[in-house]
């Protein structure tokens, strides 16, 4: 199963989309992940993805704002959404009578926030009993070695992610 997941910081570009579609076409994933696609879906060409084989499966739920994590696969795929909110899209597959759960992040840059993420992504892990895989931008860093400043990161997200 290949995974795609790009911050393409805006689709409704020619030159984004291009690249885009050149990434699909060379790697041909099962999903697609889109961050901060930077427009509302309704005015994408709908046929757009399905010349090339693919759908949409999901969004982010952002109220008040339009989603900034899409979620696409392959038509031939039909994962089922287990829970859906502002920062996470999580599903399963059913593959050769095997489940498998996944969950695309789109992080928020707050820290309080962010930990409501963690908690959900652990209730989700522990009730769904499986095989899971994470894959996004979860907005912050394992530790000081991944940090580029003159001040030290703060320790507390570092300790919860």
């Amino acid at each position: 199963m290949k995974m795609l997941y790009w911050n393409i910081r805006g689709i409704a570009n020619f030159p984004s989309r291009l690249a885009l579609r050149r990434l699909l076409i060379t790697n041909k994933p099962d999903f697609v992940f889109l961050a901060e696609p930077w427009m509302n879906y309704n005015s994408f060409p709908a046929t757009w993805l399905q010349r090339l084989g693919l759908k949409v499966f999901s969004f982010n739920h952002r109220i008040g704002n339009i989603p900034n994590l899409w979620c696409i696969c392959s038509s031939n795929l039909n994962p089922t959404l287990i829970h859906v909110d502002n920062q996470q899209v999580s599903f399963s597959i059913l593959i050769n009578h095997q489940t498998y759960f996944f969950s695309a992040v789109y992080a928020s840059t707050d820290y309080q926030t962010r930990k409501h993420l963690w908690k959900t992504l652990s209730t989700l892990q522990t009730s769904n009993n499986g095989p899971w895989g994470f894959i996004g931008d979860f907005n912050t860093i394992l530790g000081a070695h991944e940090h580029a400043g003159f001040f030290n990161p703060a320790r507390a997200p570092i300790i919860d992610f």
